[in-house]
């Protein structure tokens, strides 16, 4: 018995060919279009509401600040919203930009703003700064990140990414520890140096307003430099290697504004008494 052979037609391979040649167009056009919206998506994320984004992450905040995270002393919580408050009020935000503050055990030298407004505060970074005006400049540049809508941008861009990367592959199926490390680069999203830049012109800014003076503006950067040298800044906390030229461009800035840099106000005492019978 002879085998089978099928013998493809003229007509029938032209279909074939016209079918490879449509899906090779197709996937091509969603690969450039995932493409462009990854690089615009700072400007079509603003189309997003602050009120719809905090609406959708809320809940997830609410989860890993009860099951994964410590709250630091009330005292330190109340004192922090409370500063941070009045420097929201002063920074004239977009009327549905609700911003919350969640002060945390933990050593690390720290602040970062996620979606939805909120900004954790290692109180590692009140021990370490020692001074009101310095911990306003980190609040404001925090508050500036959620005004800019830089959380959602980064993380609109991972997000797409992930997209990308998986049709590329051809894995449609999700990874348990991949998912996890991902919902952790939602979180703490890396800001581009331009984005960094703004948020800290619009920090001198309000740190100005508050105070009447820049003093403190730059200390939280002198201060790492001190202590980890300016090759070795920790990444969760420098988004771009040359601190100094950070420090610089801070300088600089309040500089040709005029302002002036003047005697930074400590903490209030009972801040001081917390924050001095910790480790």
């Amino acid at each position: 018995m002879n085998d089978y052979v099928h013998k493809v037609s003229d007509e029938e391979a032209a279909r074939i060919q016209r079918f490879v040649y449509g899906a090779a167009i197709v996937t091509v056009a969603c690969v450039a279009l995932i493409i462009v919206a990854i690089v615009t998506a700072q400007y079509w994320v603003k189309l997003i509401s602050h009120e719809s984004e905090r609406r959708f992450i809320s809940p997830h905040v609410n989860w890993v600040n009860e099951h994964l995270l410590d709250a630091s002393d009330p005292v330190l919580q109340a004192y922090v919203d409370r500063l941070g408050q009045e420097l929201v009020v002063g920074m004239d935000l977009p009327a549905d930009l609700k911003i919350d503050f969640l002060v945390i055990e933990g050593s690390t030298v720290n602040a970062f703003t996620t979606l939805g407004g909120y900004i954790f505060v290692f109180d590692g970074l009140l021990q370490e700064l020692e001074d009101e005006n310095s911990l306003a400049m980190v609040l404001a540049h925090e508050i500036a990140h959620a005004a800019n809508r830089d959380p959602l941008s980064g993380a609109s861009r991972g997000i797409l990414l992930q997209i990308l990367v998986s049709s590329a592959s051809g894995n449609s199926g999700v990874d348990p520890t991949r998912a996890g490390e991902f919902g952790s680069e939602i979180m703490l999203s890396a800001y581009s140096r331009e984005q960094e830049e703004a948020a800290d012109r619009m920090a001198v800014v309000a740190l100005q307003q508050r105070f009447g003076h820049v003093g403190g503006a730059t200390r939280l950067f002198e201060a790492l430099q001190r202590n980890y040298g300016a090759d070795s800044i920790p990444e969760i906390i420098s988004s771009h290697p040359d601190i100094d030229e950070r420090i610089g461009a801070i300088t600089a800035f309040a500089s040709e504004q005029g302002w002036r840099s003047e005697t930074t106000l400590p903490y209030p005492a009972e801040v001081q008494v917390v924050l001095s019978s910790k480790p």
